[in-house]
């Protein structure tokens, strides 16, 4: 059961549309639609519209969607009706198996970061349960595939009945081991990339664990208590980040974060206060600029016009609040996110 056929009918009543009427078929596929095929290119402008942002990408692709399907359907951007269905439409994504949807978990959270919630008040839920998710299945065990030899031995001609010389037995014997050849092909090389895979995942973990109980990389000093606040929180979010090899969050970031910063952990900061007391000392990748990438924008602004008095309320011109006041951990971890999230979509 898909979380649409579950959940959408609970959804639509909080638009006081009833799920017996006759635009709710139209909504629920048009978010079936838009949400199973999503591409990552329009992963921020579809969560920022679903958070309550402005995107008019994603408002024509909601219209364009219902209106395929009832014509009637002639909604204003700030409705509520196309923020749900671009809701329903993250909530569908978030149930594929693949990068996009760790692309839009990550997106969810940072819009729950930022402040930001969506007319799906569950929405972070169903982002955290992909994560978990795509965590397993990068590492649980598959089941070793089976060569079914006795069914190709039993279509591979008969040389009693045909002859060794004739020409229809060389043909069909040269199919069978043709079609035996690719299908060990086709086995092999799932084997090898699944353990590949793990192989990865593997070294994903002994790379988290070992910086962990390390406590300390390029930034100097056991558990981190040496380095100013500001760069500490900083510091072990992109480190941490540069460790994950899937660009899919480790479901348990905010524990291993908590162990390494310390006592920076619960101490709360501001984050345009971090990002200028770091003063560029930690390297931080460049992003699309918005309230998804709160602290990589709040970073390039303050590179941009660290002198300027009023650089602040540049970063709240492209929807930023830079006055948010959040504990070490949570930053950290956003900074994490935002890093993993801008390289799923560049890449």
């Amino acid at each position: 059961m898909t979380v649409l056929v579950e959940r959408f009918p609970r959804w639509v009543e909080s638009v006081e549309l009833l799920p017996a009427s006759a635009r709710f078929a139209a909504l629920r596929e048009a978010a079936e639609a838009i949400g199973g095929r999503l591409d990552r290119t329009a992963v921020l402008d579809l969560v920022t519209y679903a958070v309550g942002g402005e995107s008019d990408t994603a408002f024509a692709a909601v219209r364009a969607a219902v209106s395929a399907l009832d014509p009637s359907f002639d909604p204003s951007a700030s409705d509520l009706e196309p923020h749900l269905v671009a809701s329903a439409a993250v909530a569908r994504a978030l149930e594929n198996d693949d990068l996009t949807a760790a692309a839009v978990a990550g997106a969810v959270l940072s819009a729950e970061f930022a402040g930001l919630y969506s007319p799906v008040v569950e929405l972070a839920q169903l982002a955290r349960a992909t994560q978990a998710r795509r965590y397993r299945g990068l590492r649980e065990r598959g089941p070793v595939p089976r060569l079914e030899l006795a069914n190709l031995i039993n279509t591979q001609p008969s040389f009693v009945a045909d002859g060794w010389r004739s020409t229809e037995a060389v043909e069909r014997l040269a199919g069978t081991t043709k079609a035996l050849a690719e299908r060990l092909e086709n086995v092999l090389t799932g084997l090898a990339q699944h353990y590949e895979m793990r192989l990865d995942a593997a070294d994903e973990e002994l790379d988290v664990l070992w910086w962990a109980f390390g406590a300390h990389g390029d930034y100097q000093g056991a558990g981190w208590t040496e380095d100013y606040g500001p760069v500490a929180v900083l510091a072990a979010g992109r480190e941490l980040a540069d460790r994950h090899r899937f660009q899919a969050e480790i479901p348990t970031t905010r524990e291993i974060l908590r162990r390494v910063l310390g006592p920076y952990a619960d101490a709360e900061f501001v984050l345009a206060d971090v990002i200028a007391a770091a003063g560029g000392g930690v390297e931080l990748d460049g992003a699309p600029p918005g309230p998804l990438f709160a602290i990589l924008t709040t970073n390039a602004v303050w590179a941009a016009l660290r002198d300027e008095a009023d650089w602040v309320a540049a970063a709240g011109r492209l929807g930023v609040d830079a006055t948010l006041r959040r504990r070490g951990d949570e930053i950290a971890a956003q900074t994490l996110r935002e890093l993993l999230l801008a390289r799923a979509l560049g890449g």
